[in-house]
């Protein structure tokens, strides 16, 4: 029997594991408890982590697969305790079999499991060879109850849906009145199987839906319109027999039909007809999804990519072929079936040739793509020679096409296209610049190149040429976050720019610790900021890091906060008084009260935004210390009645000292306010108590019939 002590152990160890087993002992102690409570807390956490398999992440749980389907059959075959069914339905998400059925069967009958048993049921429908009868039925007898919610019965009949023996039902619920029902079974009924038998119903009713019925009805009238294809659809199939072609390769009647078809276009020699053929080869809209035996198209792979490789060794097709897409409509079809995965090292010429004589970017930029599967297998000469001279072009403008390019080079050739990177990051175009060091970074280069891309990164200022992908470029070279309140701000003394250097990317602890000192013992009042602000927002790393450093923090803190504040020039984001907003960032998250020093700033501070970060120091305080010294309510209590304040400011004064248990006194003295903000939150706050009613009726009585807020209506509630 394992123990409640245990149990909470193996909670404690779920939440925070210490080690990389820890953690397994603790799930499967969870799940061989006697406390159903903890068996649910371990069926919960299996699927919690399962749904996270969708992003690509593993589920550590997954070896428990096994025990937990028995565990939440278990449970659902005994009597229901509270959410103990809830749980197992939930690990069922993702772990129900065929002989499950009738276990979610019976769940569809409880109001309270319906929803969690109709994703259960899909599951099931899904992955089941073969009828489910009793499953099925029990799902289409939750759609027929017209006694429970619309939403419910819908999730019934999408579940249904799943299922491929149930055609009958879907036609049956095709007929319902109800819109919703009407359209989920008409999108069941538009998969490429059932479209060929129910076409025409499919067509009557979407043809009798309003233009607003929802996703599924879009979805089922794209179906009913068939894909046409990618890059032809303004061009025109002159010949008879090769439009009949392209009408059954949309709407086949049997697989058979829809290849023949299909090849009937390919290997035509009509130009549109042959770019519809690729278009569908390709699309997963196309060939592959009407085929209800999709190898059977891969059967045609090699004529596909001859007739493909084909099309790209003639000259484009002219404009007027295809009003849409103009010259090379066809080269674009080609390159999209050949695309990366088909590309090898036979190609590397027709690559090269078609990224020097492109008829358009359009097509320029495919053959780009298409070079990183021939780069794939070969380091091909001609390609680089053609990669290279499209990136030094005279050309000024900097396009995608040659983003492309050198994202290419840089990921297939790792440090061989270094070369070509370092030109255009010592060049004089920004864009190709940025462009060229983020691959460059990305590719292993900032080990290799470290002192030229922190030269040229640090030349940037707060002025980086935008990032081809995520994050901030100087971030990726120079390591964590510049500072908060003085980007772009570079420290003079040699020193103290080497610090800020290592306490952005550090080499080790004890580097960051004497980084972070020489930073913040020094007399250049941006290094101490600069100390501060990685203090308090560098994830709490240099917190943990040093014991004595928050002695240290909190004493530098009172010397600025009497100090004027720096001039705006120093800290380019934070404007004036840089180093009051450091200061107070550091004091917050220290959780000190340097009450003397909080006083001065919020009677004295140049700026809203200093003021308004002393607010919120003080609300932090107040809230881990639950009281406030009384001359920071004073001070709060005088920066809501300064009309000379930004508003906000002294309303958010006036709710902090809304939370202070003894601020009713200067809630009073703030409600006399002539400004209707500042006065209607005083009040608010003083109408939690009935000590002060009286003061409350006669403000209210005093209010014009034009201040209207929640706050107002809520303090009128609460007088009655």
């Amino acid at each position: 029997m394992i123990s409640t002590e245990e149990c909470n152990r193996a909670r404690a160890e779920l939440r925070e594991p210490s080690d990389g087993d820890a953690f397994r002992w603790a799930f499967q102690t969870l799940l061989d408890a006697d406390d159903l409570d903890a068996v649910c807390a371990a069926l919960d956490l299996y699927q919690e982590w399962h749904a996270f398999t969708r992003h690509g992440a593993d589920n550590p749980y997954e070896p428990y697969a096994d025990t937990v389907r028995e565990v939440a059959r278990g449970l659902l075959r005994a009597e229901d305790t509270g959410a103990t069914h809830q749980s197992a339905l939930n690990a069922m998400l993702s772990l129900a079999e065929a002989e499950d059925a009738d276990l979610i069967a019976a769940a569809l009958g409880n109001d309270d499991l319906r929803q969690d048993a109709c994703f259960a049921a899909s599951s099931v429908l899904m992955d089941t060879e073969g009828p489910s009868p009793r499953l099925e039925a029990a799902l289409f007898a939750v759609v027929l109850d017209s006694t429970l919610d619309i939403g419910e019965r819908e999730f019934a009949l999408v579940a249904l849906c799943d299922s491929d023996t149930a055609d009958d039902l879907l036609v049956r619920a095709s007929e319902s009145d109800e819109l919703r029902l009407q359209v989920v079974a008409a999108f069941a009924l538009a998969t490429p199987r059932r479209i060929r038998v129910h076409r025409e119903r499919v067509a009557r009713l979407a043809a009798s839906w309003p233009e607003d019925a929802g996703f599924y009805a879009r979805e089922v009238r794209e179906r009913l319109a068939g894909f046409h294809s990618v890059y032809w659809t303004s061009a025109r199939l002159d010949d008879p027999r090769l439009r009949r072609a392209h009408e059954e390769l949309m709407f086949p009647a049997d697989d058979e039909g829809c290849l023949q078809a299909f090849l009937t276009l390919l290997r035509s020699g009509d130009t549109v007809a042959v770019g519809i053929a690729l278009d569908h080869y390709r699309a997963s809209e196309g060939l592959r999804w009407t085929l209800l035996d999709e190898s059977a198209a891969e059967r045609h792979l090699p004529e596909v990519l001859g007739r493909a490789r084909a099309v790209l060794r003639r000259p484009p097709s002219p404009a007027a072929l295809n009003p849409e897409y103009g010259v090379g409509a066809d080269h674009l079809s080609a390159l999209d079936t050949i695309g990366v995965r088909h590309a090898g090292p036979g190609d590397a010429g027709l690559v090269a040739h078609l990224i020097r004589s492109a008829a358009t970017d359009s097509i320029r930029g495919e053959a780009v793509w298409m070079a990183y599967g021939v780069l794939g297998a070969a380091k091909a000469p001609e390609v680089v020679a053609a990669l290279r001279d499209l990136l030094f072009d005279p050309d000024p403008r900097w396009t995608g096409v040659r983003d492309r390019a050198v994202r290419v080079l840089a990921e297939k050739l790792g440090p061989e296209a270094d070369e070509i990177l370092l030109r255009l990051v010592r060049g004089d175009n920004r864009a190709a610049q940025g462009c060229a060091v983020y691959h460059l970074v990305g590719a292993g280069g900032l080990d290799r190149h470290r002192d030229l891309l922190v030269e040229i990164a640090e030349g940037w200022g707060n002025r980086a040429p935008a990032s081809p992908g995520d994050g901030d470029l100087a971030e990726m070279v120079l390591g964590g976050p510049h500072s908060t309140h003085w980007n772009g701000h570079r420290l003079a003394d040699p020193d103290l720019h080497l610090a800020h250097r290592e306490l952005r990317r550090p080499a080790s602890d004890a580097a960051l610790a004497r980084a972070f000192r020489t930073l913040l013992g020094s007399d250049d009042p941006a290094a101490v900021g600069i100390a501060m602000d990685h203090w308090a927002h560098a994830g709490g790393h240099l917190r943990r890091l040093d014991a004595q450093g928050r002695a240290l923090v909190l004493d530098r803190v009172r010397e600025v906060l009497p100090q004027p504040p720096t001039a705006a020039s120093l800290g380019p984001d934070g404007g004036p008084g840089a180093n009051h907003l450091s200061a107070l960032d550091a004091l917050r998250v220290s959780g000190a009260a340097e009450v003397a020093g909080l006083v001065h700033i919020l009677r004295t501070a140049v700026g809203g935004r200093v003021r308004q970060a002393a607010v919120d120091t003080v609300s932090s305080l107040l809230e881990e210390a639950g009281e406030l010294d009384p001359t920071l309510v004073e001070a709060l209590a005088d920066l809501a009645c300064d009309g000379g304040a930004p508003i906000e400011i002294r309303v958010g004064a006036v709710c902090v000292l809304g939370e202070v248990p003894d601020g009713e006194g200067a809630l009073v003295r703030v409600a006399a306010c002539p400004e209707a903000d500042v006065q209607v939150t005083a009040a608010y706050a003083l109408s939690r108590s009935e000590a002060h009613r009286e003061v409350v009726e006669r403000l209210v009585a005093s209010w014009p019939a034009e201040w209207d807020s929640w706050e107002v209506r809520s303090i009128r509630e609460r007088l009655g």
